[in-house]
């Protein structure tokens, strides 16, 4: 029987993540542990109640985070999981009552070393077909529809909804903490270190998850620091550069650039707000020699965390 230790980074989501965590508890497949890692300063009465309750009761473990950095939340959450298996959850979340046994039958069935599951948003509509290059092994991940409805094996992953084998994921050093607050690609430069030691994720539509977004979600998480929900924080842009200064090489240069500039720059909302494209686009520049500096210093993989806890 598989065991999988769920770990939710979470920061100023309150009654949100508690409807989070009651889904799991109610799982016909139990969690082997569920792992919050809080980075909320000063949580509600309420949810401070409900997460000591649970705490307490041993139904949860609750740990505080001071810093606001997801990938740090993740790697610590990892280092505290005493499963086979850690599955990486946002906090705003539905699943159904099977969503954890189909992560377990997937992992059972098929000996994977990481499965990657499907993420719904706005009106929870499935794709049955994708592009070819959707399956190329070079840069597939940047053209997998996530809510694609067959299982398959792929690239692609998204850091609110995966899981891998536990000694994978620290052999491998973990998230990069330098993408701080939740930053653009984070899951992209765990995903890269995953391919290049030649493994590949397999894809379960089954372990299926409905992201409430900024919609449904519109305050906490990497949006605490974003004033227009509309337009991504700068943070993001300086961890899209990180990345790409890493990554960007042969077939993968072209797209990424063309991906990072589009988003973050000409994207639909910019274009039809046009009086933000020069300060969007001297934002996006200026984000570049911050990831410059970052990326000389050097990654900050699970490594480092292991050394401090020494």
């Amino acid at each position: 029987m598989t065991s999988i230790s769920c770990i939710i980074p979470t920061l100023g989501r309150g009654r949100i993540l508690c409807d989070t965590i009651e889904m799991l508890l109610m799982q016909s497949y139990p969690a082997h542990e569920i792992i919050v890692v809080d980075q909320t300063a000063e949580p509600d009465e309420m949810t401070r109640g409900e997460l000591e309750n649970w705490h307490q009761q041993g139904r949860i473990r609750w740990l505080r985070q001071s810093e606001p950095n997801a990938s740090k939340a993740r790697n610590v959450g990892a280092l505290a999981a005493t499963g086979d298996v850690v599955l990486f959850l946002d906090d705003d979340i539905r699943i159904k009552a099977d969503f954890l046994s189909a992560y377990a039958e997937t992992f059972e069935r098929t000996g994977a070393m990481a499965v990657s599951g499907q993420v719904l948003e706005g009106d929870a509509k499935t794709v049955d077909e994708m592009l070819p290059k959707a399956f190329d092994p070079e840069i597939g991940w940047l053209y997998f529809r996530k809510n694609y409805s067959k299982e398959c094996e792929t690239t692609f992953m998204m850091s609110g909804n995966f899981a891998v084998l536990r000694n994978t994921f620290l052999t491998l050093g973990g998230m990069d903490e330098n993408y701080e607050r939740g930053a653009f690609r984070e899951e992209a430069d765990f995903l890269q270190r995953f391919i290049q030691a030649g493994y590949l994720f397999t894809y379960q539509p089954k372990a299926s998850i409905y992201h409430l977004g900024y919609t449904g979600a519109p305050e906490g998480g990497s949006r605490t620091w974003i004033k227009n929900k509309r337009i991504a924080g700068f943070h993001h842009c300086v961890g899209d550069w990180y990345f790409n200064l890493r990554y960007a090489h042969k077939r993968l240069r072209n797209q990424l650039f063309w991906k990072s500039f589009r988003f973050f720059v000409v994207n639909r909302y910019n274009v039809t707000h046009p009086w933000w494209l020069p300060i969007l686009l001297i934002r996006w520049i200026l984000a570049l020699p911050i990831a410059k500096v970052k990326r000389l210093r050097g990654d900050r993989l699970i490594s480092h965390r292991i050394s401090i806890l020494k």
